[in-house]
């Protein structure tokens, strides 16, 4: 493990603006709150992927929360995404202890503690809707990834963050809680996730090359049967997250043939076989 250090935090200007309106209207000590359990909450995953000596570019902040931002998501084993992911929502159970504690010890005024408790509350259930880019979100991809090839899960995460994204939007507007931040925040789910599903390509595209150039060992391992005319693009659309894969395909003569995930990764990437078929890598 690194030394941990603090990462680099950037706020968005935006924020600014609303540090300064909160000023004049009074809210900020409701702004500072959140802004600090949204810092603790980001620094819980930073922590935890510092420990797993993963590549992080800074902690971002602004009006609608935070993100650690990384490029390792997707490359890196399925434990230690789900364990960097919790991280984060774990530090608001330490947050309501300390809040327990500080409430015994009468350290703060009452109503600084009692809203203190309603946004980490707020924080913390939310975070866990399954939307992305939220927490639940990922934990609902990393599940995807467990059962599913990386190419599937990819759309169904945000199949399903769309239509919670649409239930949760009902719910709000039933209960009469609509507000225009609301509208705000749907809005900028709805452009993550049509950003997300644009880019659904090149990270599956990213995810074979890394599984390409980089030397892997899996414990898992399954064997993949697959007739011998599909194109080398199709077969890797069955591939999954933490699995080795073997090819097992049939000659015209019926004899059995396997080859591994690499060998075809090499064909496609090394020698450029874009179109090629599993029949033409047995003939060459």
């Amino acid at each position: 493990m690194n030394n941990l250090k603090l990462p680099p935090i950037h706020i968005h200007p935006i924020l600014f603006f609303f540090i300064f309106l909160s000023i004049v209207t009074g809210m900020l000590v409701e702004l500072l709150i959140i802004f600090i359990i949204v810092l603790i909450h980001e620094m819980g995953h930073y922590t935890c992927a510092r420990f797993f000596n993963w590549r992080i570019r800074r902690i971002f902040l602004w009006i609608f929360g935070g993100v650690m931002e990384t490029d390792e998501y997707g490359s890196r084993p399925l434990k230690e995404e789900w364990l960097v992911t919790i991280a984060g929502p774990f530090q608001h159970i330490l947050i309501f202890f300390v809040l327990y504690i500080i409430d015994y010890g009468n350290l703060l005024p009452e109503a600084t503690i009692a809203l203190a408790f309603q946004y980490n509350t707020f924080i913390f259930i939310g975070n866990l809707l399954p939307i992305w880019p939220l927490d639940g979100g990922k934990l609902v991809q990393l599940c995807l990834d467990s059962f599913f090839s990386y190419q599937l899960s990819l759309q169904w995460v945000i199949i399903i963050s769309v239509v919670s994204i649409a239930a949760v939007s009902v719910v709000v507007y039933i209960w009469n809680l609509f507000s225009l931040s609301f509208a705000l925040l749907m809005i900028f789910f709805i452009l993550e996730n049509r950003l997300e599903w644009k880019q659904r390509y090149f990270k599956w595209w990213r995810f074979l090359w890394h599984r390409y150039s980089e030397l892997h060992e899996f414990p898992k391992q399954v064997v993949l049967e697959v007739p011998r005319d599909i194109r080398l693009t199709e077969l890797f659309r069955m591939f999954r997250r933490d699995t080795f894969h073997t090819i097992k395909i049939y000659d015209q003569n019926g004899n059995t043939h396997l080859l591994t995930e690499k060998q075809c990764l090499q064909s496609y990437f090394d020698k450029k076989n874009i179109y090629t078929r599993m029949e033409q890598l047995l003939t060459s």
